[in-house]
């Protein structure tokens, strides 16, 4: 194997991009030839995409114009391996194999599906199980980014013998060229206090759910006696919304909407308690990365991967979800009784890039 192209619907800021950005980069330094393609021209990740990986953009909005241009895309390069992620890029990524029989196809799952759909109505769903049920038959692999993750994809008609769950990695120490802290005002305010200092990360939408944590921090202050500042990295559709909340429960001065940084580990370090508080996730890469700094976790017990990463509950704090008051008393529960360290530092090198990788490697390679 040689060349290696990884498909996904653009390069903003996400969870899953960053993932396949890393993949990437790994397969970059054991010298492949590697391909990042986009169907939409996005890309807020250019500064952690290894210089040698070549970044193509098909330029399309719609699903539709895709496939003429993916197959235009397939005839010219001469690739090995494609790795198409998410549904329903990876329906569209089948065609390929109707004109390249010498690639390899891998579709890679990162999100709960039943989850992430939900509100659909009943024939959208019909549909989309139907094209799992035919359309995942056709890869080489199926792989899932957790257990959860893989069950849904089970239960939406996918064959359980074709699917293999390999957990998402963290980014390499080399990632780390941007391990500073920007300076604002809000971000200084709370890495010079006194107070508990809480962390959040994520893209604000509804999935990430922060009006819970917003309406946790209050239901907190009103109970229990620690002071507490929050940061939360991020920005998206919902900032408006968490403000609003932010106002109504008077906590101005005490939850910081920040916008993205670079880099969110340097601000992890700072913080006494990293906080998830999803209705959903595929994996949630925030939480190995909290972890890898010895950082303590209180997550939902949302579907599927917080569960599966703090092995039960054992390597952290899991609460109900959408259920303020239980996100507050689990947040009480870790700054009483923090978890140790190195425990947790060491749990984190099960999803190190280098261990992550070589399992990709191993699948694509042994088949």
């Amino acid at each position: 194997m040689k060349s290696i192209c990884f498909f996904i619907y653009d390069l903003k800021t996400g969870g899953a991009e960053k993932v396949v950005i890393y993949l990437a980069n790994y397969f970059s330094e054991k010298n492949k030839e590697v391909i990042l393609l986009t169907v939409a021209d996005d890309n807020d990740l250019s500064h952690i995409i290894n210089p040698k990986i070549k970044v193509i953009s098909l330029n399309k909005r719609r699903l539709l114009n895709v496939i003429p241009a993916l197959i235009r895309f397939i005839k010219s390069e001469d690739i090995d391996c494609f790795i198409s992620n998410v549904w329903p890029l990876t329906i569209v990524s089948s065609f390929i194999l109707l004109f390249s029989r010498k690639v390899k196809l891998v579709f890679v799952e990162h999100c709960n599906l039943s989850q992430q759909f939900k509100n659909k109505n009943y024939f959208f769903k019909i549909l989309q199980n139907i094209s799992i049920s035919i359309f995942y038959r056709l890869p080489h692999h199926v792989v899932t980014v957790s257990e959860g993750v893989k069950e849904d994809l089970i239960s939406k008609g996918a064959k359980r013998s074709r699917i293999e769950t390999i957990y998402n990695p963290l980014p390499s120490l080399g990632e780390g060229k941007f391990r500073k802290i920007e300076k604002s005002t809000e971000i200084m305010k709370w890495i010079n206090s006194k107070d508990k200092k809480i962390i959040s990360i994520g893209e604000l939408k509804k999935q990430k759910n922060f009006c819970n944590l917003v309406k946790a921090i209050s239901f907190f202050k009103k109970n229990y006696s620690y002071k507490l500042k929050v940061i939360i990295l991020g920005d998206g559709t919902e900032r408006t919304s968490i403000e609003s909340t932010i106002k109504k429960e008077g906590l101005e001065e005490t939850i910081y909407l920040t916008g993205w940084v670079k880099d969110p580990i340097p601000y992890l370090k700072e913080s006494d308690l990293f906080v998830l508080s999803s209705d959903y996730e595929g994996f949630g890469v925030v939480i190995t990365e909290a972890l890898s700094v010895g950082v303590n976790v209180v997550s939902t017990d949302c579907q599927s991967g917080p569960r599966e990463i703090l092995n039960d509950g054992e390597l952290g704090y899991l609460c109900e979800v959408d259920n303020p008051a239980d996100l507050a008393k689990s947040i009480k529960k870790a700054l009483d009784k923090p978890i140790n360290r190195e425990k947790l530092i060491s749990r984190s090198k099960d999803f190190s890039l280098e261990a992550i990788g070589m399992q990709y490697q191993k699948l694509i390679e042994n088949s």
